[in-house]
């Protein structure tokens, strides 16, 4: 059996719960919706807090997956 690592990443999992709809990356989403590009080094906190500011409503089920997901994976 192969494992997709993305799939397994902190970064792979807040894309899914966050564009896995959409399926456009979260530079191509960025760029798009906010004329912004992000760096190659931003890191897994960074995008958690750009995605819970600018992407989800608080209170959400998406914003309460990512507070889940947050706790399990040690953000």
């Amino acid at each position: 059996m192969t494992t997709n690592h993305f799939e397994e990443s902190y970064i792979g999992k807040l894309w899914y719960i966050v564009l896995g709809e959409d399926k456009r990356s979260f530079n191509e989403f960025f760029s798009e919706e906010f004329g912004f590009t992000l760096d190659d080094d931003i890191t897994e906190e960074q995008l958690s807090r750009l995605v819970v500011s600018l992407v989800v409503t608080k209170n959400t089920y998406e914003w309460h997956k990512i507070q889940k997901l947050n706790k399990e994976m040690g953000q």
